[in-house]
């Protein structure tokens, strides 16, 4: 068990550098992939779901009573094995199905085969537009950037402005890290992504703000350390915290990936990159870039330069 020991004496902020390089360097291939796939346009490098493009929507109240897995099995068997399914509440057996754009002939015979297997009581179709996938995305920027500013004033209350920018930082590595894995794995952004890229923000602050807590409250014990050595100390206080905490959250978010529905499991995916993101950048991006912003501040100055001499 000696590596596990060393990860508690390990000199995180001596090595920035490569954290910050392993991080840009994901970031940077999924720029690059974003840009290829879009043809130059990276706002089309994504590949998105049906709700953001344009599309059919059909809203069906069945006869015989049914579950989302069977309607979904009779649509995939129809040709739209991408549709997205979902089980309207408000009455009992009502379905609403979104495919790409359908013909007649295409709409008459998926509704055809729901009608043979299931029995049709009322049925309604429209054609849709990405206008409202636009919103959605255009919505979810402003919640975000309202959060993050949120978050900016909170962690300047609570800690003081740098602190705040390493959040900040952090954050914004967490959500560039889910759309530049996004990208290279070529999966498609739904509504769930967008719902669990939000739900990420809020993760990650509080697994950073655990660490920078712990750094609060060493700084004046360990005040004569150079301040790398007080945050390496704080991660090293609060590692197991984190690491149960991350794994007690990843197993009902594994179950969902592994089990759940199309609209789960995208959802799942995202909550499963951004929290594995958050984990590591309460460690590895906001508490380096704390001590980025910390070291230039005379007094821990004159001690890392201290520290560095032979």
């Amino acid at each position: 068990m000696g590596w596990f020991r060393a990860i508690y004496r390990f000199d995180y902020m001596g090595h920035k550098a490569w954290w910050f390089a392993f991080s840009g360097a994901i970031i940077a291939a999924g720029l690059v992939s974003m840009f290829v796939r879009g043809g130059g346009d990276p706002v089309h490098g994504l590949k998105y779901g049906l709700e953001f493009k344009t599309g059919t929507r059909m809203v069906v109240v069945f006869d015989k009573p049914t579950d989302l897995g069977q309607v979904r099995a009779v649509v995939a068997r129809g040709g739209f094995p991408d549709a997205v399914i979902q089980e309207v509440k408000d009455e009992p057996n009502k379905f609403q199905i979104q495919t790409a754009a359908l013909g007649s002939d295409q709409e008459q015979a998926l509704k055809a085969a729901l009608d043979d297997e299931f029995g049709i009581a009322t049925y309604s179709s429209s054609t849709v537009s990405p206008a409202f996938g636009r919103q959605v995305i255009s919505n979810s920027w402003k919640a975000a950037l309202i959060a993050l500013l949120l978050i900016l004033v909170y962690i300047t209350v609570r800690f003081e402005w740098r602190f705040a920018v390493g959040a900040i930082v952090a954050e914004l590595h967490d959500l560039l890290i889910v759309v530049s894995v996004y990208s290279l794995v070529g999966r498609e952004v739904t509504t769930g992504t967008i719902a669990a890229v939000l739900t990420i923000l809020g993760y990650s602050l509080y697994d950073t703000v655990i660490v920078f807590d712990r750094i609060r409250e060493n700084g004046p014990k360990l005040g004569r350390l150079p301040y790398a050595d007080i945050v390496n100390r704080s991660i090293w206080e609060t590692l197991t915290r984190s690491i149960n905490t991350t794994l007690l959250v990843l197993i009902p978010v594994v179950c969902l990936l592994l089990f759940g529905g199309a609209t789960l499991k995208d959802f799942a995916f995202a909550l499963l990159v951004g929290i594995l993101s958050g984990a590591y950048s309460s460690i590895f991006v906001a508490s380096p870039v704390l001590t980025l912003l910390k070291e230039r501040e005379p007094q821990y100055r004159k001690l890392a330069v201290r520290a560095r001499q032979p």
